[in-house]
């Protein structure tokens, strides 16, 4: 290879690192109320980076101290304390309270399996007095909205975590409402006639955009009308499944045939008084299977993990007040984790560039060229992947990074070794890559076999794992062919290549 081509391939992958780069970690205010943020700063953080967002859920006549105090005295004279809450002394008896109780760690259990469907990096669920449940889910926050530099997005992950602790503890059995008192229905024939939806206090106290709500399904519960709900994300678009047994097939058809014909034309499914799910409905559905778009992959997750989980028979046994209070809190390592995480990172790779060029010479550039590119295309593939980071998955990446640098430093050493023995560099290279290619080529399979199951079979954190390790990997392998690639380019105008190397040519004076 020529010195001008070697030159301008260098040149310009030399510019695709930098402008890489500078998107990766350049944050940069656009006049006076836009601002880009960086790559890096896009990516979602993990609950050991950026905090909780959490809530505590009580049963109907427990409260605070903080309600309690706020109580004329005449109420306040039915409350007791107990642990430190107060509870309803004239609703719940000694033996009522005991029921209460053991109802609370139970849904407790519930709630765990629902969240555990989330695939939260971490969560917990706990009983706290015996008689509330807080939940914690990761905030979800990128880096830019935890620090304050995207409003925006802050407020759009704070609501998504907001949304999981409503309906994923929406309590009750599953209804199909309409918000038509009435509906008229015409025959084949032309023949008209009224049905009236049930009209009790259960479904006229639960509103739809201010509106009153009916029983359109004449059941309380219509979970036996299910086989099962899934969601399905193609892109953008996520879809909630509802797969019907033969009876909900034959009953469902009913509804939507009276829902066609109401004036609203909509059937909203309800957990308890949590609305999950709307459907707006045109004409009888009698098919086996209803797929219906979710405004995003967040909320669509939200109701078909709360309506599988009651299909299932999961239904909480307490009726509890709405959640009205969600709050944020800072990583347990401090409230800079992330940015000193972020430091230490750059730190590594610093350390690894620095020793590479002392120990390889200008073959050592060569590794810190590719030690840069691995760099970025983990950090695109957190950002672009939604790969929800936290501590286990940065270490997870750094893995794959001393994969691909003992990969090469085995490579180096070989070619080392078959310098000394005489043969150019050119021969020692090709024949240092031979002999370590099953060695190479098996770790990474290895590896790669390792991660897949990882991220297909494990859940939460141990998925995201999993994932980055995919990634990692086959960066690695890919990076560890281009390290020859470049070695070549790089390598090819100069006359010293022993010395590009960092080796001294052996030579054999005859006898």
């Amino acid at each position: 290879m020529s010195k001008v081509k070697s030159t301008v391939i260098t040149v310009l992958l030399v510019l695709a690192i930098v402008v890489a780069a500078f998107f990766a970690t350049i944050s940069f205010p656009v006049g006076e109320i836009y601002r880009i943020n960086s790559i890096s700063s896009g990516i979602h953080l993990g609950a050991d980076l950026s905090g909780y967002a959490y809530t505590t859920i009580y049963p109907k006549g427990v409260i605070t101290a903080e309600d309690f105090s706020g109580l004329s005295e005449e109420d306040a004279e039915h409350y007791e304390l107990i642990g430190g809450l107060y509870v309803d002394r004239v609703e719940y008896d000694d033996a009522e309270l005991e029921e209460l109780k053991a109802d609370v760690q139970s849904d407790a259990e519930i709630l765990a399996d629902r969240y555990g469907r989330k695939g939260y990096s971490s969560y917990s669920v706990s009983v706290e007095d015996g008689l509330s449940i807080r939940i914690c889910v990761p905030t979800n926050f990128t880096y830019a909205s935890y620090n304050g530099n995207d409003s925006t997005s802050r407020s759009t992950d704070l609501s998504a975590a907001t949304a999981a602790l409503t309906t994923i503890c929406a309590d009750g059995k599953i209804t199909l409402r309409t918000t038509d008192a009435s509906i008229e229905l015409t025959d084949v024939s032309g023949n008209s006639t009224t049905y009236s939806p049930r009209k009790d206090d259960l479904y006229e106290t639960a509103l739809v955009d201010g509106a009153h709500t009916y029983s359109i399904a004449g059941t309380d519960d219509v979970s036996e009308y299910f086989e099962s709900v899934s969601t399905m994300t193609f892109g953008n678009t996520t879809a909630v499944t509802l797969n019907f047994t033969e009876e909900g097939q034959e009953s469902f058809a009913e509804v939507t045939t009276r829902a066609a014909s109401s004036d609203s034309q909509t059937i909203y499914f309800f957990v308890g008084d949590t609305q999950v799910l709307s459907f707006n409905c045109t004409s009888t559905v009698s098919q086996r299977s209803l797929s219906l778009q979710a405004s995003d992959k967040g909320s669509g997750e939200n109701s078909a993990i709360t309506l599988q989980s009651v299909v299932e028979g999961n239904v909480l046994g307490v009726n509890y007040e709405s959640v009205t209070n969600v709050i944020t809190s800072t990583p347990a390592v401090g409230e800079n984790a992330a940015l000193f995480m972020g430091i230490g990172s750059l730190v590594v790779l610093a350390a690894l560039i620095v020793a590479s060029v002392i120990r390889y010479k200008r073959l050592g550039g060569v590794n810190a060229l590719i030690i840069l590119i691995f760099a970025l295309v983990i950090v695109y593939a957190l950002y672009l992947l939604s790969i929800q980071t936290t501590m286990s998955v940065v270490l997870c990446a750094f893995i794959g990074l001393a994969l691909l640098m003992v990969s090469n430093g085995v490579v180096f050493t070989e070619v080392k070794r078959l310098v000394a023995t005489g043969r150019t560099l050119q021969a020692s290279v090709k024949e240092a890559y031979k002999n370590v290619l099953m060695t190479v080529t098996d770790t990474h399979i290895v590896l790669l076999v390792v991660s897949i199951l990882l991220a297909a079979v494990g859940a939460g954190e141990v998925a995201a794992c999993g994932l980055v390790m995919v990634v990692a990997t086959v960066a690695s392998y890919v990076l560890y062919w281009f390290t020859r690639l470049m070695w070549y380019v790089l390598s090819a105008p100069v006359r010293d290549k022993f010395a590009f190397a960092g080796l001294k040519r052996v030579v054999y004076e005859d006898d």
